[in-house]
């Protein structure tokens, strides 16, 4: 999917983030990145660009959009930072990021890479509801001891054995910044 065209897709209303592009919730997701990178330093326009694989117009009309809704302050020239309200924003999307890949990861037992690209294509799409009861379950799982976590063990070694059930539908990659 086109840089535009995720930029025109919004989600259905309800706080402010069902509101944001797809795009615009990556923007948020990757400054709260890099910031936590930078030790310090500011985020430029050049390190979202790089790290969203797109062009550097692109970054700036969607950094002036998300500065209109008051998720990040750029001043001219400077540095692009979260707002309070960006930051919490980034974080539920950054954590919502986190509880996908590890139940793909952790609890499935795919791959880190097949785990991060299913993340990628499906985390926009959770429902808030879909978004919370992921999260109790990751947080349940994460308070399991060794013996209690062995059924996942179990399911690991046999899963992935009888291969062809999807094997006639296509794979469909959109273009995103997690590759």
């Amino acid at each position: 999917m086109s840089e535009q065209k995720k930029q025109k897709q919004a989600e259905p209303a309800g706080s402010i983030e069902g509101q944001l592009t797809i795009a615009q919730q990556d923007y948020l997701e990757i400054i709260l990145r890099l910031e936590q990178d930078a030790d310090g330093q500011q985020v430029r326009i050049t390190d979202i660009a790089t790290g969203l694989g797109t062009r550097l117009p692109t970054v700036t009309r969607t950094i002036q959009r998300l500065t209109a809704l008051g998720l990040t302050e750029h001043p001219n020239r400077g540095g692009v930072s979260l707002t309070k309200t960006g930051r919490t924003i980034a974080a539920e999307i950054t954590h919502r990021h986190e509880d996908l890949f590890d139940f793909f990861h952790q609890v499935l037992g795919l791959p880190q890479e097949i785990a991060e690209q299913d993340t990628c294509q499906i985390e926009h799409g959770l429902s808030e509801e879909s978004a919370q009861r992921l999260h109790e379950f990751m947080d349940y799982f994460h308070g399991l001891d060794k013996a209690s976590k062995k059924v996942f063990t179990k399911f690991h070694s046999s899963a992935g054995r009888s291969k062809g059930e999807f094997k006639n539908i296509p794979e469909i990659r959109t273009a995103g910044w997690r590759r």
